[in-house]
Order: C-alpha cells, then structure tokens, then sequence
C-alpha cells in the first residue's frame, strides 16, 4: 500500500492507493489529478511533496481520506454522504464562509436572518427556525456555531472568514453520534493545514470591483527535522460593497477582516504528535444593502375583533362583510402581508444613521480568538487521542433596527423608531478524548466529551416615537419621543451550558464485502438562564425604573388602586433563573455491500436529538417560555460507483427525515395591567415536518483535458402538522379542538395568513428550502509549451428554484441561476486567472428574512415586513497565487 497526497479540481485528500476499493468522485470523490496530471506537476500545490508516488496511479486506484466519522475513512467506502471541496477550489474560487460554500453543494442553504449577528446555515431543508442552530460549523472539531439569544439561529461565528484550509467536509444528514450537540441536521468541518517537514509558503492576492483587495499567505518552517515543524499564516481583506446608504452616504456591504495565526507541530516520539493551532481574526463589517418590504395586501383576520370607538377595547367579532366600519376598524379586522414575489431594487434602500450622532451605524465589530490542540498516541493497544478547543467569541452589533427611515404619521398611531445595540460575548471549552483500535473484523472507538460554554448579550436597543408630537408622548401614556443618550438600563441575559457526552462506534466486516456499523452517543446536558425581569420596551419607550421588590411580581406598575405598590415611574424587575437538564441516547445504525470494485450499496438509520430552552428574548419571567426538545429519524439509501476506469463516477442518495416538535417563533398575546394588549416574541413547538429527498452527483472526465460535473439536490420539506394555536383568551375547548395545549395562542397577524381560527400551516412547504438546486461545472485544460505549464477556462452555474420565505406560503424567493467563469494560466508555481461572478448580472433576491416592522402598526400591534437583502451585482476580477 502506497500513502500519498492527491489534489484535484473539486477535492484534496489524502490518498491510498489500493485497486481493490472504489474510485474518487466529485462532490465525494475524484476521478484523477486532472489539474496536475495536465500540468504535469511532480508535486502537490503546498510544495511538500505528498503527491509522490500518486502520478503512477491517475485513474486507476487514488482514494480520498476523510475524518468524518473520526477515523480516517477510504471516502468512497463510508456510508456517509459527504461533499469536499479541496484546498485548489478554496483557493481558485475564493471560498472562505459558510455562505461561499452554498454557492457549490446543493442541499445546502445559509440565509441572513434580522441582523447581521443572524446566521441560519440548514442542510437538507432542516431549517433552524429558533433555538439552537441545527447544522454544526466546525473548525478542526471546534463547534463555532453557538446560539444567538435574541433571534433563532447561529451566532456572528458562524460566518467568520476561514483561510489556510486543506478542505471542507460537509457531511449530510445527523451526525450528533459523532459531531455532538451541534450536529442534528449535518456538519460542516473546515479542516487547516498541517505543517510539513519542509520549507514552503504560499501567497493568494485578489483584486476585483466592489472595491475588493485580499490577500493571505502561509510560510511553512521545519524546526527539527522529522521533530518539529512551525507554520505561520495570516490574511488581510477589505472590500467596500456596491450599495450605500442614501440617508448618510456610508457604504454598505463594506467588510474588513485582519487575521493571524500559526500551529506548532510536535513529534515527541515515532508514536506520539502534538499538533498545536492559534488564530486571531478581527473583523468589521457595516450594514448590509437591505430593503424592508411592506405588505401589499390585507387580509381578514379569523376570530379578530374591533373597537367601537377610538381607544376602547376591541370587543366586537369582525363580520364577514366589512361595509358600515369604520377604516380603524377594518385595520382592526384585517392584517396586511406581502404575497407574491420578493423582489427589491438600491433606490428602495432607507436606512437610518446612528439617532444619537448622525453618523453611519456601526455594524458588526467581531473579534474572535480560537485556540487548538490535537495529541495522538499510538500503542500497542490502540490509539490515543485528545482533542482540545477554546472559542473566544466578542461581537457587538449596532443597526437600524425598523430598517427605515420616513417620518411619523400623525395623530394617535404607535409608530415606532428602532435602534439595535446588541454585545456579545461567547466562551467555549471543549474536550474530548478518543480511543481507536482494530481487532479482527471490528474496528471500535470510544470516546468522551466534555463542552462548557458561557455566553451572554447586552441589549442596548431603544425604541421611541417616532413623531415627536405624538399624543402618545403625553398623558397617560408618556411615550419616549427621542432616544436616550446614555442609556441607563441596558438588558443583560446569560446563559451557562454544561454538556457532557460518552459515544462508542464499532464496525463489523461481517464478508470481504458487506459491512455492518453501529454508533451511540450519550449526552447529558445542563443550560441554565438568568434574565433582569424587564423588556427594553419597559425601560425605553415607556420609560419606566426597574426596582425589584419581591413581594410583586414581576411587570407590576404604579395604581392608584394599590398605592402601597410600586412606586410611579417604576416596574417591578427581579432578576431571574431557570434551568433545563437533557439527557438522551442516540443512536445510528449503517449497513454497506460492495457489489464489485466499482459498486457500493450502503443504507442507514439515525436519530438526531435538539434539545429544548428557554425563550430568553424580551421577556419578564419563564413562565410559559419554555419548549420542548427537537428530535429527528433519519432514514437513508445510497450508492457510490466509478465506470470505465473511473472516468466516469456517479453518487446518489435518497432519504427521509421524520422531524418533529420543531422550534417555531410565534407571536404572543398577553394583557398588561390597564387591560390592553401586549405582543411579544415566543417559541412553540409546533412543527412536525416531513423531508423527502434526492441527490445526484456526478462527474465525467470526458478527455485528458475536458472535465464536466454536475451536482442536483432535489428536497421536499413540508409541515406534516404545524397549529399555533387559537387566538387569546378562548375557551379551553378551542385548544382542544385546534390541538394545541392550553394556552399556546397565536397572534391576528398569523391567523390571518394561515386564514383559519387554528394558526394551521398543516401541508404548507417549511419556508427558506428550495426543492431543486444544481450546480453545472466544466474544465477545459491544455498544457502549454513550457514544461509544468498549462492553460485553463472553467465555467460554473448554480440553479435555486424558487423557495417561500414563510411559513404561509405567500411571499416567495424566485429561482434564479449564477454563472461564474474563469480563464488563467498555470506556469510553474504560479497562477494568474481572471474571472467574473454573476456573469449576467442577475439581481435576483437570494436570501430575505421575514422581520416586524414597528414603523407600521396594526392595531397598536407591531406589523409585519419582509427584510429583503440586495446581491451582488456582476463583478470581475483578478487572482494571484504563488507557491515557493
């Protein structure tokens, strides 16, 4: 058996030569070194000489290693599907985010939600709605996606700039067994470079319009030979966006990433490595180009009641036929929603500046500090390992939080301005420690995790009037018309996650050929919350001190009724706790036959657990906030083939996922202590979703210089059961009767788009999840006529058929293709390529979040907006790269 290095077009592996296992393929695998085998380089891209031996061997046997199921893994041969993209794409094509990656593996989405610390990466239509995210994003093992705790989804994290990478694995479909807590619909495993044992570096540079200059590099220093080797790396990148902000001028989509970092690589003995890894980065990104779209149409609200006058209760059922109300009362009975196509153009833009200076707003600061540490030992009786990983994650945010900027309307409308300030911190420490061993037929590991996160926000955000006469800023109501400058009570939550994991893995080579597997993690997991006990719309627009006095509870205010109560001016605040423990097995089950050399039939059966919280966000207590865990059963069929001397490979999967109780922000109704009616945010379980889906990867070296490939996820996600709940206040049997627990209410504004009492989505498609996405690609490479040189044009398009942005399926994302070509040349160690991006300019909206639009209330209820962000326009450029 021969151990080396191959580096193609679409992936990077380690390689086994051996005839008797599968070839590579695309998305998986790979057919040959087509790069290399054209240019006819003699060594891999780093320079360290691992592709020896791996030039003999093109179509024949190279295999790719893989460390998805922690053990190193003939790709082809794991009943996994797993899609990798090799450190040549990375760098070609400038992939570097989570958000990059999208552009090339079908299946799976990331979209930006409210605000920019807002991320929500899905794999397979798993769409992460609230609570934790649902995909982990790792680096090296070490889980970045921790949880915001304002909106559902990940963190500022999870979209951070990544350089200096071997490959990316993206494995499909639960892998909690392995990857833990983050893992329940996938993960993605950004995997760095390891130093070598001999002198090498790289530079990348990268100059394109939108104001683009980005530049990274890595030098790789042997210490002591065979002993210890250094590698050094860092990045600069600025780029200055296409749009701006017409209210102030500042550009928007503007990022600057500084980073540094470097890993130590120790080998103390034949037998025991050390390696080491330390990374900086610190990045500034300003507002993205967004739009806030407002409803265009009104529709009735079931159940829904009205006011007979200005001011007094709504206490009369709207009829059927609206003639003889007044246009406050039709407001009453009506919510207004946006059906039809998202789309949104630059002169749309309205952003405010910072209320308080006049100057642009700030976006997202991010400074993160991630440290690793990788010790294998290898015995006589198995081998060893200790993984160990900290996160130092500090971000604040400062953005327009209405995403408008038009006056205030007069008279007595609660129309509100918004100022997000949000900081963020998130410290993580993560151990693990592995065994692995082969004995006989079986191959056995057994591990244990230890993961404790503290994370917190500071909630600075206000909301005023926004008409400065308003009424509402008089008596009774003393409304904030202006914001504060010094902001006396910011809202401070914490979370504190202690998570403790024990998994076993064995393998059973039952024939040469057919293999069974067996996995099972146990976790158990402690989350504990504290909250100060008021909302920043107590301390901000109705101005009210929080005192805490034990003997109320919590939202109690001043009357004149109680005068021995809290004082005037005053809400009653008492921080806080709550706790929630989780444990839970689970377990997954695979069975692979090898048919021949060039076919591989593998199916499989998982369980993926998400467990349940706390709703953290604007709320005075826990009562009635907590939801219950997610939990999945994944069930999947696959094949990996390679044909006439692997020229051709072709990978297809088909699966169900069963995903139930899922995690779903609502909007809920209360009534404050005058009789009026409080909305605030919420999370229910009230999704039961079924995921049918099918994908296809396939790829063709046509010729020694042609290479095509195409890559298809077809995904059919759609609530099986999804009820909100009646509105507030009815009778117990109206939950009984919608199915929900007492109590679970759903606001007017859902009601009227689901246009049943219930709040039933039942059969509707899970919004954000496209049911078709291909992505075409195609090499031509010739050699040229210096030795090791050659010239290149490759092309490459992405088709996202259209996708509901809500659970209602009334706004949509339209589908829309990007093209991206490419034309270089490779002489020696250098490459100098041109190349555009969204070669038609197609100014399709990709991703749009649907948010609540204070400037437009409904009833003195916040209404609804659908936040639609602009892309890219087309956009050329250039790209260096030299290998010394």
């Amino acid at each position: 058996m021969v151990t080396a290095r191959l580096r193609v077009g679409m992936l990077a592996t380690t390689v086994l030569i051996t005839p008797t296992h599968l070839a590579a393929a695309p998305s998986e695998t790979v057919t040959s070194n087509f790069k290399e085998t054209v240019t006819s380089q003699a060594t891999s891209r780093d320079g360290t000489g691992a592709n020896e031996g791996a030039g003999e061997n093109t179509i024949g046997g190279p295999q790719i290693i893989v460390t998805a199921r922690k053990r190193d893994e003939v790709l082809q041969n794991v009943p996994v599907t797993i899609r990798v993209i090799d450190d040549s794409v990375i760098e070609d094509e400038g992939i570097r985010t989570v958000e990059d990656l999208t552009q090339r593996v079908p299946g799976l989405t990331f979209d930006q939600g409210g605000f920019l610390a807002d991320t929500r990466p899905a794999i397979r239509g798993m769409q992460s709605e609230r609570g934790r995210p649902s995909v982990a994003i790792l680096l090296d093992g070490l889980d970045l996606s921790g949880e915001n705790m304002v909106i559902g989804g990940g963190g500022a994290a999870v979209n951070t700039l990544l350089y200096d990478l071997e490959r990316i694995e993206v494995v499909k479909g639960p892998q909690s067994v392995l990857w833990g807590r983050n893992a329940f619909a996938g993960a993605v495993n950004f995997i760095s470079r390891t130093p070598g044992e001999q002198f090498e570096g790289r530079v990348n540079a990268d100059i394109a319009e939108g104001g683009l200059f980005s530049i990274d590099g890595a030098f790789n220093m042997p210490i002591v030979q065979d002993k210890v080797a250094l590698r050094v790396n860092g990045v600069f990148s600025d780029r200055d966006g296409f749009y701006r902000n017409p209210a102030t001028g500042a550009r928007l989509g503007q990022n600057r990433t500084e980073g540094a970092g470097g890993s130590l690589r120790i080998n103390i003995t034949d037998n025991l490595d050390v390696v080491g890894r330390y990374i900086y980065l610190n990045q500034r990104q300003n507002e993205a180009p967004s739009v806030l779209l407002t409803p265009n149409t009104r529709l009735p609200v079931p159940g829904g009641t009205f006011a007979p006058a200005p001011g007094a209760p709504s206490i009369f059922p709207c009829p059927d036929d609206f003639a003889g109300l007044t246009p406050p009362q039709v407001a009453n009975c009506t919510r207004g929603t946006l059906i039809g196509n998202v789309s949104a153009r630059e002169d749309q833009i309205d952003l405010s500046p910072n209320p308080l200076t006049g100057e642009p707003m700030a976006g997202l600061r991010l400074r993160q500090d991630i440290a690793t540490l990788l010790v294998n030992w290898d015995t006589s009786l198995g081998q060893l390992s200790y993984r160990f990983g900290h996160l130092d994650n500090r971000s604040s945010l400062e953005q327009d939080g209405d995403y408008t900027n038009f006056p205030g309307p007069q008279g007595f409308v609660l129309s509100l301005n918004a100022f997000q300030a949000l900081e963020f911190n998130n410290r993580t420490f993560d151990h693990e420690l592995k065994y692995e061993n082969r004995f006989g037929d079986f191959t056995v590991i057994a591990g244990g995790q230890a993961f404790d996160e503290r994370s917190s926000v500071i909630n600075s955000a206000q909301f005023w009037l926004r008409n400065p006469n308003s009424p509402l800023g008089g008596p009774p109501f003393f409304l904030s018309t202006a914001p504060q400058e010094n902001f006396g009570f910011s809202l401070a939550t914490n979370r504190d996650t202690q998570y403790r994991a024990l998994y076993a893995s064995v393998g059973w080579e039952v024939t040469e050929r057919f293999e069974l597997g067996a996995d099972l993690r146990w976790s158990d997991e402690t989350i504990r919350f504290d909250i100060p006990g008021f909302r920043i719309q107590d301390v901000s627009l109705s101005q009210l001190t929080p005192v805490c006095l034990p003997a109320f509870a919590n939202g109690t205010v001043f009357s004149p009724a109680a005068p021995d109560g809290p004082p005037p001016g005053s809400i009653v605040a008492c921080p806080q706790e709550a706790e929630i423990n989780s444990d839970r097995f689970t377990p997954r089950f695979t069975a692979q036959y090898g048919f021949s050399d060039e076919l591989l039939l593998f199916a499989s059966y998982s369980r993926g657990f998400k467990p349940g919280g706390f709703n953290t966000n604007e709320i005075i207590d826990f009562t009635d906030q907590r939801f219950l865990p997610e939990r999945l059963s994944a069930y999947e069929i696959g094949i990996k083939s390679a044909w006439l001397g692997n020229r051709f490979i072709i990978n297809a999967s088909a699966f169900y996922n069963d995903y139930t109780d899922q995690q779903i922000g609502v909007q809920q109704s209360s009534t404050s202590q005058g009789g009026g009616a409080i909305v605030g945010s919420g999370i229910v379980n009230a999704g039961q979703v079924d995921v049918y889906g099918l994908e296809i990867d396939a790829d063709a070296r046509v010729t020694d210089w042609l290479r095509v490939s195409a890559n298809y996820a077809f995904i059919d996600s759609t609530f099986a059961s999804f009820v909100q709940g009646p509105p507030p206040g009815s009778p117990d049997s109206a939950f009984i009767d919608c199915g929900v627990p007492i109590g679970q209410s759903s606001s007017a504004q859902f009601r009227a788009e689901a246009q049943n009492i219930c709040g039933d989505f039942s059969g509707n498609d899970v919004g954000r999840s496209p049911r078709h996405t291909l992505f075409l690609t195609g090499e031509v490479r010739r050699p040229l006529k210096s030795e090791g040189s050659s010239w290149f044009v490759n092309m490459d398009g992405l088709y996202r058929s259209s996708r509901f942005v809500d659970e209602a399926n009334l706004s949509r994302l339209p589908g829309y293709w990007r093209v991206g070509a490419r034309v270089g040349v490779d002489f020696g160690n250098y490459t100098v390529m041109a190349y555009v991006d969204n070669l038609f300019d197609d100014r399709t909206i990709e991703t749009a979040q649907r948010v609540v639009d204070p400037g437009r209330t409904e009833g003195f209820a916040p209404s609804r907006g659908i936040l639609a962000y602009l892309p890219n326009p087309q956009t050329f450029g250039m790209r260096f790269g030299a290998r010394f």
